[in-house]
């Protein structure tokens, strides 16, 4: 994945809209040095105060890509093709 040139991969969401029971994330995924839209399934984990007098929720968000999208093209086998994304999030409101 080329990382001495590509050190960090990013994913940045432009929209997130009810589905269903959670929500889908659209946004953009840099990986490799590619960007390509992306969207993601999430799901509220839990929300509440802190002991520290603030309110947080914990997201998790899941997809998949296709390696060769991002312009990997290393053959690791069949089974490497297509890759899952899990992304856990945790945000604290704003006081």
């Amino acid at each position: 994945m080329n990382v001495e040139k590509n050190k960090q991969a990013t994913f940045t969401s432009t929209e997130v809209k009810k589905d269903g029971e959670g929500y889908a994330v659209v946004g953009n995924l840099t990986l490799n040095g590619v960007t390509k839209p992306v969207t993601l399934a999430a799901k509220l984990v839990g929300e509440g105060k802190d002991p520290w007098g603030g309110y947080r929720a914990g997201f998790e968000a899941n997809g998949k890509i296709k390696l060769k999208d991002f312009g990997i093209t290393t053959d690791l086998g069949p089974a490497s093709q297509e890759v899952e994304l899990i992304i856990s999030v945790e945000g604290v409101r704003e006081k």
